[in-house]
């Protein structure tokens, strides 16, 4: 696997790539290669924490789940139970969820993306962010379109739920009772240990970092919930075995979140064979896979559950430019012995 890992990375010209897998038996092989800063050169480890983008998605998914099965709240209650936003009576936490709700993802309002670039070191809030989306694109739940807003909104449902913030729910609900000490939410938590930088621009990389956080502040702060976590391979494996091996949700919470047949109906999905609630499910090299990918500037990363043969991939990469599903493929084959 370390060589296939190598591989991947010089064929590709990534800066660095950390890699873990997770076997039925509880082991976990990780593996690094290349840089985590490329100047001056910093070489990169396994306990280095990179940007995981979207696979944050799947904290705030489970936080859901789990008030779900206390009473505490329902996949069909309306936004506008717990959150003043625009339409809100008409859309549900599961359109959040499942990304049906029609409301315009951040990064594809043009003045929102202009104003996060144009000061890469500045600050958001959630409700900075919230105000400047505009109305929905579609109807609720007849169209599937994927948009980080949803999940910023989900953040503030569960805050106004529990009266706790998704970071403090996230560690003592998963992190520490999974022993993952290498995963934090930059937008709530000081951030322990050593930091990949992102890089954009395959052949020359450029590196993007700005402010305090990766890949830089104004798009982690803006994204939130949604995005804003670091981790590390090893830490994502723990993860995702213990998310779609069962043991964080019931049975039927994960059929909950694992339930794609919405969004297989619906137009808009472009990506695998169905998107669930914080939920992708793909192919790795002809395997059903379930987990999600994550992207920021400048960082790919993709976390993949097969349950056929119960055993977890994990690939993180801080280049812009990197298919990280193909890249787990590969490592999948090796672990696999294929």
């Amino acid at each position: 696997m370390k060589n296939a890992l190598a591989g991947v990375r010089v064929g590709s010209k990534i800066p660095g790539m950390s890699a873990a897998v997770m076997f039925p038996d509880g082991t976990i092989w990780s593996g690094v290669s290349g840089q985590a800063v490329m100047s001056p050169a910093r070489p990169l480890t396994t306990d280095t924490l990179m940007s995981v983008g979207s696979i944050s998605k799947t904290f705030v998914s489970a936080l859901i789940g789990r008030l779900v099965a206390d009473g505490k709240m329902g996949l069909d209650d309306k936004l506008a139970k717990y959150v003043n936003f625009t339409n809100a009576s008409t859309i549900t936490i599961r359109d959040l969820l499942d990304h049906t709700s029609g409301i315009r993802d951040l990064f594809a309002v043009k003045t929102m993306n202009a104003a996060i670039m144009a000061k890469p070191a500045a600050t958001w809030t959630a409700d900075q962010v919230l105000a400047k989306i505009g109305s929905q694109k579609f109807t609720p739940g007849t169209t599937y379109s994927y948009s980080n807003t949803d999940y910023i909104l989900l953040g503030k449902v569960i805050e106004k739920v529990t009266g706790k913030s998704v970071s403090e729910l996230v560690r003592t609900e998963f992190l520490t009772p999974l022993g993952m000490t290498h995963t934090f939410l930059q937008t709530e938590e000081k951030v322990a240990g050593p930091l990949a930088r992102g890089y954009m621009k395959k052949g020359s990389p450029v590196d993007n970092f700005a402010g305090t956080m990766i890949p830089f502040t104004s798009e982690v702060t803006a994204v939130g919930p949604a995005g804003a976590y670091v981790s590390t391979a090893s830490d994502l494996a723990i993860w995702a075995n213990a998310l779609y091996g069962g043991y964080v949700l019931s049975e039927a919470g994960l059929a909950s979140v694992a339930d794609i047949s919405p969004t297989v109906q619906v137009k808009g999905r472009k990506y695998g064979t169905g998107y669930g609630l914080g939920f992708e499910q793909t192919s790795i090299d002809g395997t059903t896979a379930w987990g999600h990918r994550g992207h920021l500037d400048g960082f790919w990363s993709t976390m993949e559950y097969l349950p056929a043969y119960h055993v977890t991939v994990v690939i993180l990469t801080n280049a812009e430019w990197i298919d990280p599903v193909s890249a787990a493929a590969t490592i999948g084959k090796a672990a696999l012995g294929g």
